[in-house]
């Protein structure tokens, strides 16, 4: 499998004064928007967002021993800095969401707002990101989280209207539960977004748990111009 963007490299020193921290995170979706895109409520619950550059993505995949094949794992997992780092990035926010009532078709989504130097960068990166998640349509990641191990099985990718998504279920050996997650990201102008959506066996029967994740990820979208 050819790995498109996880090449080794340093993050890079974006040159000129660089775009306010606060307006990623107003890229962020609100509780009331999440709200309305969703069948259910998700909240908060009180935590600020993460903000500030390329050092505030989750780090947690690096190598194979990491995660296998180590070139999908950022289909399963929201905005890894690995594959950030080499791209010209001024800014970045991240946060999640939460919601454990029992009932609700989905128990929490993490949300991430990427802003590159030039949206010539931000189209670039997100047409690699787009053959990298075809190419992993149908692989089963091996991911190493502490002492246990999880299967993490991507498929039904599909791209439209500058929106790429994926269906990720996951499975802790031996004979865990199985959880379903919905993955977006999209770009408009310099922004990227990335939305992982946590879908509760309540939801996994509902029609398009899928839209709902793409949905979130249009309404950050919105907020980017």
């Amino acid at each position: 499998m050819t790995v498109v963007l996880l090449v080794a490299g340093c993050a890079q020193t974006v040159p000129g004064v660089p775009a306010p921290a606060a307006s990623a995170v107003k890229v962020l979706p609100t509780e009331g928007e999440i709200g309305s895109d969703l069948p259910n409520t998700l909240s908060t619950f009180g935590f600020r967002p993460f903000v500030g550059g390329v050092e505030i993505l989750p780090d947690g995949y690096r190598t194979e021993a990491d995660a296998s094949p180590i070139g999908c794992a950022a289909v399963t997992d929201t905005a890894p800095r690995i594959v950030y780092e080499p791209l010209p990035v001024v800014e970045a926010a991240r946060q999640s969401y939460f919601n454990w009532d029992e009932g609700a078709d989905a128990s929490g989504a993490d949300a991430a707002v990427v802003r590159l130097s030039t949206a010539t960068a931000a189209r670039e990166a997100f047409d690699a990101f787009t053959r990298q998640w075809r190419e992993c349509a149908g692989t089963t990641v091996v991911k190493h989280v502490g002492a246990a191990v999880v299967d993490a099985a991507v498929s039904d990718v599909d791209d439209r209207d500058a929106v790429v998504s994926a269906t990720v279920r996951t499975r802790q050996r031996p004979g865990g539960a199985q959880t379903r997650y919905e993955r977006a990201l999209g770009v408009r102008d310099a922004t990227l977004v990335e939305v992982s959506l946590a879908v509760t066996p309540d939801g996994d029967r509902q029609p398009d748990p899928r839209a709902w994740a793409v949905g979130i990820a249009k309404t950050m979208l919105g907020k980017s111009e």
